[in-house]
């Protein structure tokens, strides 16, 4: 990866996550050796388009284009060895790379967290996230609770079958005595299950933490691949309509199991518009025929559940936010292109809380529901070329919308996607 800072570069989504990271970090990873998945789970989904091949991924780092990235798996992602497992078939079916490394640390998603995340879901009524009920916070929870199963159990029969007891009689208990619910599941069947996992994956697993310190000695390019995006952190977005891992860059050391604290690139990516998959509240939303029209040019569904997002313009006090979590290098824009044709566009460039304008992004849910956007208002551009390989081919509306977004979030925006195809982009 050549760039002026460092051989690290982290990924990080600016906004609510769907930023359009899947082509970008394909973009860097042809120029890296290394590419790292540090948090969440499969409840996070990307896709990569080359030509006419669309491919989508859960689990399992965006470098599969790539043969000579090793795709790496952290210890602070979550993993479902079901969901791994078919990603792990669908890339050999199509003839892609499966250069795979999983951290013996990293935990296990159960099938009764998957469970327990339905029942959570219904359990929290309006003050649920929005779940992808995928297992990921009942995962996270275990792990907290220090009775989490790690990858590493599923490779000794005896530890396996000693720590899942704890495991599955604790999450028994807590369906059966809180939630009510009935618990149908048969601790010898998923002891089998697992542990064959175990020895189907076991070529896969090793040491990440001695893998990528070998590899920053040798001075080898890596690249961190953040999942989500930075304002549904569970620290710093808005609690508790947040994901269950903390997805700042600040998170990487943590997540990777690697100290790179030296200087690094980290890269965010925003769209030039806002999606948002949950229940909580959406300052910029909006509604209408406008709203369709934007998701359906955008396709705008979820990766993992399918669910059409809701659409917003962009809100750079949220982007300003993000950027000051994770110190940016430079902004990547995506999807400029399906705005086009717009008579005019606007940006949120400040907040009003109860007629009160407001200095950031505020941390409690009472003051976010009650935010009134300030938005700037700019004419749209008509269309684009078909084509583009600098700024000065763009019309000047779109170069007044990138100048905006850059002076309000104190953000610089290095690269432009303009369309869902990896050489639809090009360098400001």
């Amino acid at each position: 990866m050549q760039n002026n800072k460092s051989n690290i570069v982290v990924v990080i989504g600016a906004q609510w996550g769907d930023e359009g990271k899947g082509k970008v970090t394909d973009y860097f990873a042809a120029r890296a050796d290394f590419i790292v998945r540090f948090q969440g789970g499969n409840n996070a989904g990307h896709t990569i388009i080359l030509d006419e091949k669309t491919i989508k991924l859960h689990l399992i780092p965006s470098g599969v284009l790539h043969e000579q990235c090793k795709l790496v798996i952290g210890n602070g992602v979550v993993v479902d060895p079901r969901v791994l497992m078919k990603e792990i078939k669908m890339l050999k079916e199509e003839g892609l790379s499966t250069n795979l490394l999983i951290s013996d640390r990293a935990h296990l998603i159960m099938p009764y967290h998957v469970d327990i995340d339905y029942h959570l879901t219904n359990y929290q009524n309006e003050l649920a996230a929005g779940s992808t009920r995928s297992g990921i916070a009942p995962v996270y929870a275990d792990k907290l609770y220090r009775h989490g199963l790690r990858i590493t159990d599923i490779l000794n029969k005896d530890l396996f079958r000693n720590r899942l007891k704890k495991s599955f009689d604790f999450n028994q208990s807590l369906v059966e005595g809180v939630f009510k619910e009935s618990f149908k599941h048969s601790f010898e069947e998923i002891f089998d299950e697992f542990y064959n996992y175990g020895q189907e994956l076991s070529p896969y697993i090793g040491n990440v933490t001695e893998v990528l310190s070998a590899a920053m000695k040798e001075n080898k390019q890596i690249m961190f691949e953040g999942a989500q995006g930075a304002c549904l952190d569970v620290d710093h977005g808005l609690y508790p309509y947040t994901t269950s891992s903390n997805t700042i860059a600040g998170q990487v050391e943590a997540g990777a199991g690697i100290g790179i604290n030296n200087t690094k690139k980290i890269v965010g990516i925003a769209k030039a518009y806002l999606t948002y998959v949950g229940r909580g509240p959406f300052p910029t939303e909006i509604k209408g025929d406008l709203e369709d029209k934007i998701r359906d040019i955008g396709q705008e569904y979820g990766t993992t559940t399918g669910r059409a997002r809701r659409v917003g313009w962009i809100d750079l006090v949220q982007l300003k936010y993000a950027n000051q979590l994770n110190n940016f290098s430079e902004v990547i824009l995506t999807k400029i292109d399906v705005l086009s044709g717009l008579k005019e566009v606007k940006l949120c460039t400040g907040y009003l809380i109860n007629g009160r304008p407001a200095s950031g992004v505020p941390s409690d849910i009472e003051s976010f529901k009650n935010i009134e956007p300030i938005y700037e208002t700019l004419p749209g551009w008509s269309s684009l070329p078909e084509h583009i390989e600098t700024i000065d081919q763009c019309p000047e509306e779109l170069k007044d919308f990138i100048a905006k977004i850059e002076e309000v979030s104190e953000t610089k925006v290095s690269l432009i996607s303009y369309g869902p195809d990896r050489n639809q982009t090009f360098k400001l």
